[in-house]
């Protein structure tokens, strides 16, 4: 809230009586107040309800009164019943005329009259300012070059302990001083070596720094409930020293809940956030939510499912998507990676908890789910994978005319055609396929387009180009031609359509298949030859440490008794002999330098190995096939050029997304790519572009009160059910989902992220 003593343009009465009453209605620990009574702030006049703080009540009316115990989200400190408080919100009132009070421990009344603004205030103000950074280290707030300091050496070689910390650009503390003023006799800063904690999980403790406002107390203790901060105090040679700590040595033994509301109410370093980054405030605030393409509300579903309300929370996440069966089971989920729990011990298993709420979806999200009437719009969508789909959902929930165009038989994609049924079920696919459907979208399938003014001749006002990366990168080794020798996408395509091993086809396992890559893909490759009976390697160039593929899937591997076969490339591939159809050499590698993508670049130490195989499928790429009919511009790699807004191609009405796109990626980018396409297409065709649905009508959100619980901290990780991998000889899927109990469990291990940004910003001064 930005506030002036001195603003020439003032509120109107009935103006600031709202402002005082909403900043009043606030402040927690008041659930009811009195009427409306009159009272003056420097001569002007005011109305708020009774018993209003009065410090609320005069910052609400525009008019900073300084302060650090007190926060909007939070009961004053300094009304806890233990003393304390930092004396900083002084003013004087017609109740004690010529003597200070503090604003935030009285309570408006009727013709109550305040001063904000006299000499003995910013004496007042000043003296207790002084006491607070007798505490804490201050230099950095006197210091000369204080803005343009490189925290890491000081130029006036003042020692560490004092010095600024990695704060200062954000001190609430510094904020406040340069609004106050430091007087000349403030006593010098004596360090007493209080424990600075820098190796625990998420954020650092260093309570040197901590000026005892008791925020932190106050939210962990009665805003969340858990009750893992206490008032510690210790003997100095200038007397008691009070600040928050832990009560037990951790914050695990304490029962933290690492929501880090307490960081975010600290005014000054005593609490750092080592993820959050400043940069990337909001977004790191919830990285589960930010990771997401989509834009999927994670925590909310999450916690809905921990509560057992699987119908509530698939409508949160149908409300950012329309396929959560198929992400629920393939999604390379960047939540997880961001899940901030995986720093303290595993990360949620945020993709099985989708899928656990679509198994169980009630159907709620249909009686909330809107189709427009038509708008005599046509749009054309090239492909019928995951990108193309999405754009096809949302166009016709828009209204418009949607007609899809695939070269395969059915719709899917890579959903279908590029990841292995024992993955996601091609009853899954079309399950969610049929619900696009349902809008009126029509499929044509079997018809490659590979030009555009066809369609436009026909009446179409747009076309949306979504044909992925068919392509498969080579080997580029001498014999990658060889008959035996396929690319990736060739092959799962094969096993998709059930050609593998079928005579005439020209693609058959035999004994033994040698899979290059070190992916996600070549571990699909893998595991689906094994399931065509042949002997299996993996073979990848470096280690495992700098393999890309996900740690279920090489899981999956190895339990399925797949060979992972480490710094190894293949050299040349010639015709077999004594019964294979391929001889492959390997050179043998070790890891020098780091390459451009960090990892260590492997390096042919000279050593040979001649294998005899009989298969042999290249994981190491995928492109996009070029099409000079769609008129559009591409870069070298052959990815259609698009704005990034927009997806709008160089072409008027045709736009581009999915791996087209990107290039190899995912089904969760190709999804946002479609929601991104779609809103831009709605536009065009003369709609409002806006796609937002709300799907889940009651407006459900966390309970700030977390409540305590010794466990939290130290559950682990709940698996989903697997199929045994004696029984994985099929193509039954291998991941059964959870049971209920253990998917509430599961869910249940949320730091729940999510309330630290509906906590408001602290009050601070006014910019001179």
């Amino acid at each position: 809230m930005t506030s002036n003593n001195n603003s020439e343009s003032k509120p109107t009465l009935e103006h600031r009586a709202a402002a005082v009453w909403w900043l009043a209605s606030r402040t927690p620990g008041r659930d009811t107040f009195g009427a409306p009574v009159k009272f003056t702030i420097d001569g002007n006049e005011f109305v708020a309800p009774a018993g209003a703080s009065l410090l609320n009540a005069v910052i609400a009316a525009g008019i900073y009164v300084p302060h650090l115990c007190t926060h909007p989200d939070l009961p004053p400190a300094c009304r806890r019943g233990e003393g304390g408080g930092c004396n900083l919100c002084a003013v004087e009132t017609s109740e004690r005329p010529g003597k200070v009070s503090h604003a935030c421990k009285l309570e408006v009344t009727e013709g109550m009259a305040v001063r904000t603004t006299l000499p003995l205030i910013r004496i007042a103000r000043q003296s207790a300012l002084a006491k607070i950074l007798g505490n804490h280290p201050h230099v950095c707030l006197t210091c000369p070059e204080r803005e343009g300091c490189g925290r890491s050496e000081c130029a006036y070689d003042h020692a560490p302990e004092v010095r600024c910390c990695e704060n200062f650009p954000h001190c609430e503390l510094r904020k406040v001083a340069d609004y106050i003023g430091i007087r000349d006799n403030t006593p010098a800063y004596e360090p007493i070596g209080l424990p600075a904690v820098k190796d625990e999980p998420l954020f650092d403790r260093n309570y040197n720094l901590c000026i005892d406002c008791r925020r932190c107390l106050t939210v962990c203790n009665d805003i969340r409930g858990t009750g893992c901060l206490e008032l510690k105090t210790v003997e100095t040679p200038l007397g008691t020293r009070t600040y928050v700590g832990t009560i037990a040595a951790t914050l695990i033994e304490s029962g933290c809940k690492f929501c880090r509301s307490c960081v975010a109410v600290c005014p000054t370093g005593a609490l750092t956030d080592r993820v959050l980054d400043l940069a990337l405030h909001d977004e790191s605030k919830v990285p589960c939510h930010a990771a997401c393409p989509a834009g999927i509300d994670v925590p909310r579903y999450v916690q809905l499912a921990a509560e057992g309300r699987y119908g509530e929370a698939i409508a949160v996440v149908r409300e950012k998507l329309p396929f959560p069966g198929i992400l629920g089971r393939a999604c390379y989920a960047m939540c997880e990676s961001a899940c901030l729990r995986g720093q303290l011990d595993d990360p949620l298993s945020i993709r099985g908890l989708k899928r656990m709420a679509d198994d169980n979806d009630t159907g709620l999200w249909r009686q909330y789910s809107k189709q427009l009437p038509p708008t005599g719009k046509r749009a054309a969508i090239i492909g019928a994978g995951p990108a193309g789909l999405t754009a096809a959902w949302y166009l016709a929930k828009k209204g418009h005319a949607v007609t899809i165009f695939d070269a395969q038989a059915a719709a899917g994609g890579t959903a279908r055609y590029g990841i292995p049924s024992y993955r996601v079920p091609h009853e899954v696919v079309d399950r969610e396929v049929a619900e696009v459907a349902t809008l009126g979208v029509r499929f044509e399938f079997g018809k490659r387009i590979e030009g555009l003014d066809a369609l436009f001749d026909q009446g179409f006002d747009a076309a949306f180009i979504a044909i992925g990366c068919q392509g498969g990168d080579p080997l580029r080794v001498p014999g990658d031609d060889l008959p035996g020798v396929v690319d990736s996408p060739t092959y799962l395509r094969a096993v998709a359509m059930g050609l593998v091993n079928r005579p005439g086809t020209g693609i058959s396992t035999g004994a033994k298949v040698a899979v290059i890559g070190g992916g996600n893909v070549a571990a699909d490759n893998a595991r689906s030859s094994r399931r065509f009976g042949a002997e299996v390697d993996i073979v990848y160039r470096r280690t495992r440490e700098q393999m890309p593929a996900r740690e279920d899937e090489v899981a999956g591997c190895i339990e399925e008794g797949v060979n992972i076969r480490y710094l190894l490339a293949p050299k040349r591939i010639e015709p077999g002999t004594n019964g294979s159809r391929l001889n492959i050499t390997y050179a043998r590698m070790e890891l020098g330098a780091p390459d451009a993508s960090g990892r260590r670049q492997p390096v042919d130490t000279g050593e040979e190995i001649t294998e005899g195989v009989d298969l042999v499928i290249a994981a190491v790429g995928q492109h996009t096939q070029r099409f000079a009919g769609f008129g559009v511009q591409t870069d070298a790699k052959g990815r259609i050029i698009v704005r990034k807004d927009s997806l709008l191609t160089s072409r008027g009405g045709v736009y581009a997304g999915g791996d087209c796109v990107l290039g190899p990626s995912t089904l969760i980018e190709s999804v946002a790519h479609g929601r991104v396409a779609a809103s831009a297409i709605d536009r065009q065709l003369g709609g409002d572009g806006n796609i937002e649905e709300k799907l889940l009508p009651d407006d459900w959100q966390t309970s700030p009160h977390l409540g305590a619980d010794p466990d939290f901290n130290r559950r682990r990780k709940v698996h989903p059910v697997m199929l045994a991998p004696a029984a994985r000889g099929g193509w039954d899927e291998v991941e059964r989902g959870y049971r209920d109990d253990d998917a509430r469990a599961e869910a249940a291990r949320c730091f729940k992220c999510n309330l630290t940004p509906k906590i408001a910003d602290a009050i601070v001064p006014p910019k001179p």
